[in-house]
């Protein structure tokens, strides 16, 4: 280039910055201008998901971000170390001097390089899966590389380039070579295969082989921090540098765009990404981050005021799934640019909470706990202003023939633009709907009553009247086919059907509806199609007119599950139905299923929740924090992607011998001894953009594939040996993940185990049954033995027997004998008492009678008495029988007692026989103080103590 070229861009150059800094002062108005040609919800931001310190576990500043090509995991250079992200879990990889990592890379084969201050190395998977580093710093010779800190790592064609602000090496086969730049460098970029980097105070360079040729025309940028260089168009350069971006076709630069330079000149560029063929993404260290088109136009600004951790991007990464990951320098955001979804935060609470939002002539008007807020969508830039006089609570939000009609906690207002005026005090308007069989017509449940409003003479809604008949408050009302009126009262308080007069001005007809199922607090009513439908605690129900009653809604709506909890029909087109989890889905109202709608759970306005048509083509979803927008046509693509089947990330043994396996990829077959049978399974979908939830099924385990659940992670807890097979399925993909592992059995219940013990059983069974033979001879034996002894025995038990049987047949005898002597002894008691009966009854006789009888016959009656009483023939018969029962007692008696008498003996063999004193007086014929006296005797001469009872003695002797 010549002298005169050379001056001309730098004139150039100057004029530029001058006209740069007269621009920056009006960098606001520009921004406004360009941001109006732009689409009315342009305000409105891509989803932001935050990573903060405390949920990946390092340091605030993140100076790098790369994709892993063949896992899609995410590494991030932190502070703190090497930072990997795969989707489920964040893992911290530390240096061996725990120096911070400030550049990362992947080349082609998947190897992880990072620099530090004085090292850098990569990282590979060792045998276990675990990340291991390999330092490649003892390749270097150079003692000053220690201070130096490897800010920038380029895989290139020619080897993977470590670059500091002083040298650049180059490791390549094995070896580690240091290139030789013409300065200090800023940082080397590869675009369109050619190497290039800027060197301060001499401008950009490119690397060929070991050479450095400087750009012709470049040497302006030698006084600039040149950060970035990006493909533009087909053969075009861009050149971002901190204040400004240029244009390079290979013969002159241009500035690229002023609007764009105005706000790189106050915010400061630090990197650029192309993000699609005609986008760009440039990170700024005081404003975020921007996103614009091919011409420079500005699409998107986020920054910490509207939704980032912090303002100062350190570096860029786009994922498989072309959204947009921010290192910054306080943790890491992802810009979800994949989904159409878009969301409006506020985050600062400025507007309040939610309730309702309208579109109304280009103007886009939000309900709040705080009033009424209105932007213009043909200036979508400017911020949200309150709607004077509309200070509080506001309920309901209806757009009616292009008039806004606001219900609120003082009443309900009409709004016109920034102007609200009063329609009618009765406070509280919870739902505003137009009769279809009066259009000109529209009725309002509001906290006590129901209202009327009809058309002035302008054709301006306004109040008419309330209706009388009915006092409750109604936050539901729908009209049926019929024209009756369907109301959700108070909680827990049931539906009621309203039949209204003629002019509307009365409740004529009413009817409640409070089954169990529809008396709970969190029931809705809606209208779908030609059918009043209400969410109940049995599920979808709708009113089935010609039973008068309610009836399960799948019928007719199949994907009304018992786990819907509330339905938003969108002019009979689409339905949204929000689930008690909830997840959001949307579809037509016949259809067999639904989509499921990747946004934000947890976020709705509890026991509130709207979603609001704003257009044709555009839906919008009340928020705590502002509003979720969603644009009907793309909804199909909202989180697509190319989602891979989940992977296998860990499996881990929770108790006896450790042992942990960690895969990148489909995962070997594994096996574990049979202490290891508690074991830990997790897993992860490198997807980032929406929540994933899993299914598995542990074959030989379990019988069914689990619910779906979002935790990522398994335990499986006291399995037997055996063969398992663990299926995994990701709702983003059907497809399964397999893991195949082995419980081994103890050495003792191995194969060659089984055998020794088969071998062992058998010489066990032989000796056995030998063992068995000889016990069969020895019971044989023992058997013939017994049977003799047992013959022997019988004879033995016979003689016996016949023993026994005569003893019985004596001592029966012997008990007849007793029977008889007892009987004859009694007989002789009976004839004695009688015979003395007769004597002392002839004695009585013959003393009344005195001499009127001879004396001769009394005394021959008396000796014929006398003579028949007990005589001594009487007592030898006695005596025999008495022997033959009691075994010769007397003989033994005479023995032992020799000097007893007859009569001893008598009294004795009586006394044995257990006669009472009387029964004996009368066998002696003696009276009972006799045979006192004759006991007293007998007791002397056996000797006998006195405390011992006679009767007893003889009974036992």
């Amino acid at each position: 280039m010549s002298w005169i070229s050379m001056e001309r861009n730098r004139l150039s150059y100057l004029l530029y910055f001058f006209r740069g800094l007269l621009t920056a002062l009006g960098v606001g108005f520009l921004l406004a201008g360009q941001s109006a040609a732009q689409s009315g919800y342009s305000f409105c931001q891509p989803e932001l998901i935050h990573f903060t310190r405390q949920t990946y576990g390092a340091y605030n500043q993140n100076w790098g971000a790369v994709q892993h090509r063949q896992t899609r995991f995410l590494y991030f250079a932190n502070s703190k170390g090497l930072l990997e992200f795969d989707g489920s879990s964040w893992r911290v990889y530390e240096l061996p001097k725990k120096q911070k990592v400030r550049s990362v890379c992947i080349d082609e084969k998947g190897r992880i390089f990072t620099g530090a201050l004085g090292e850098f190395g990569y990282w590979e998977p060792d045998k276990t899966g675990e990340l291991a580093y390999h330092s490649l710093a003892p390749l270097v010779k150079d003692r000053a590389f220690q201070g130096e800190e490897i800010w920038n790592i380029l895989a290139t064609s020619q080897g993977i380039l470590f670059q500091s602000f002083a040298f650049i090496y180059r490791f390549h086969a094995g070896r580690v070579e240091l290139l030789h730049p013409p300065g200090n460098v800023l940082f080397v970029r590869q675009v369109r295969n050619r190497l290039l980097l800027g060197v301060i105070d001499k401008g950009l360079y490119e690397i060929q082989g070991d050479r450095f040729l400087l750009v012709k025309g470049s040497e302006f940028l030698g006084s600039e921090t040149v950060n970035t260089i990006l493909p533009l168009g087909e053969t075009e350069l861009l050149i971002g540098t901190e204040r400004a971006l240029y244009r390079y076709d290979d013969r002159e630069f241009r500035p690229f765009n002023d609007q764009l330079n105005a706000f790189m000149l106050l915010n400061r560029l630090n990197r650029g990404l192309l993000i699609g063929p005609d986008q760009y993404a440039f990170g700024t260290l005081l404003n975020g981050v921007i996103i614009t088109d091919a011409s420079g136009t500005i699409r998107e600004h986020i920054n910490q005021k509207n939704g980032l951790q912090n303002s100062t991007v350190l570096a860029m990464c786009q994922d498989a799934e072309h959204n947009l990951w921010l290192g910054l320098d306080k943790g890491i955001d992802l810009i979800n640019l994949n989904s159409p979804i878009r969301y409006f935060p506020d985050n600062d609470g400025d507007l309040g909470t939610l309730y309702d939002m309208a579109r109304c002539n280009n103007n886009l008007y939000l309900g709040t706990n705080q009033g009424v807020y209105y932007k213009s969508l043909l200036s979508p830039d400017s911020p949200f202003r309150l709607v004077s006089g509309t200070q509080g609570q506001v309920w309901d939000l209806t757009v009616v023939d292009n008039q806004l009609m606001c219900g609120h906690n003082r009443g309900t207002f009409r709004i016109d633009g920034d102007r609200a005026t009063l329609l009618c005090p009765i406070t509280g308007g919870w739902v505003l709907r137009r009769l279809k069989h009066h259009p000109d017509v529209l009725i309002q449940g509001t906290y006590t009553r129901l209202c009327i409003y009809r058309k002035d003479a302008r054709g301006q809604w306004a109040f008419s009247h309330p209706i009388d008949g009915f006092s409750a408050s109604v936050r539901q009302l729908e009209e049926s086919p019929d024209g009756s009126i369907w109301v959700n009262r108070a909680p827990n308080q049931g539906l009621q059907r309203l039949t209204l007069s003629a002019d509307l001005r009365s409740v004529k007809a009413s009817n409640v509806y409070a089954g169990p199922e529809l008396i709970r607090s969190t029931i809705n009513l809606c209208r779908i199609q030609e059918q009043i439908v209400v969410t109940s605690a049995k599920g979808g129900l709708r009113y089935d007119s010609a039973a008068d009653r309610f009836v399960p809604a799948q019928s007719i709506y199949p994907w009304f599950v018992s786990t819907t909890r509330k339905v938003f029909p969108i002019d009979s087109a689409y339905v949204f139905v929000l689930r008690q989890d909830g997840s959001l889905y949307w579809g037509k109202p016949n259809q067999q299923s639904l989509v499921e709608i990747p946004v934000k759970p947890n976020q709705w306005v509890e026991e509130y929740e709207s979603i609001v048509s704003l257009d044709e083509n555009h839906v919008a979803l009340c928020r705590e924090n502002g509003f979720t927008l969603l644009p009907i046509d793309k909804l199909n693509q909202a989180g697509a992607g190319s989602v891979r089947p989940p992977i296998i990330r860990t499996i881990a043994v929770l108790d006896g011998p450790e042992s942990s396996h960690t895969f990148r990829g489909p995962a070997p077959a594994l096996s574990f001894s049979h202490k290891q049978g508690n074991l830990l399974i997790t897993f992860c979908t490198p997807y980032y953009s929406r929540p994933v939830k899993y299914s598995y099924w542990l074959e030989n385990s379990t019988q069914h594939w689990s619910p779906w659940t979002a935790s990522q992670q398994k335990e499986f807890t006291n399995l037997s040996p055996g063969h398992y097979v663990f299926h995994l399925k990701s709702n983003l993909n059907s497809s399964e993940s397999v893991l195949v592992f082995d419980i081994n059995p103890p050495w003792y219940w191995t194969t060659w185990s089984k055998l020794l013990y088969v071998l062992i059983a058998g010489a066990l069974l032989k000796w056995i049954y030998e063992l068995h033979l000889r016990r069969v001879a020895m019971h044989q034996n023992r058997v013939r033995e017994k049977l003799e002894e047992q013959l022997r025995h019988q004879e033995e038990q016979s003689q016996r027997e016949i023993i026994l049987l005569q003893k019985e047949q004596l001592e029966q005898g012997l008990i007849q004998k007793s029977e008889e002597l007892a009987n004859s002894t009694m007989s002789l008691i009976q004839k004695n008492e009688l015979l003395i009966k007769l004597k002392d009854e002839l004695g009585r006789i013959r003393a009344r009678a005195g001499t009127k009888l001879p004396a001769d016959d009394f005394q021959r009656i008396n000796t014929l008495i006398d003579a028949n009483m007990s005589s001594e023939q009487d007592w030898k018969l006695f005596q025999a029988n008495f022997n033959k029962v009691h075994e010769q007692f007397l003989k033994h008696l005479i023995d032992n007692y020799p000097d007893l008498s007859q009569g001893d003996l008598k009294l004795a063999a009586y006394l044995r026989m257990n006669l009472s004193t009387k029964e004996i007086a009368h066998l002696l014929n003696i009276t009972p103080r006799s045979v006192e006296l004759k006991r007293y005797r007998l007791r002397k001469k056996l000797d006998i103590e006195g405390d011992i009872n006679l009767s007893e003695f003889m009974m036992k002797y």
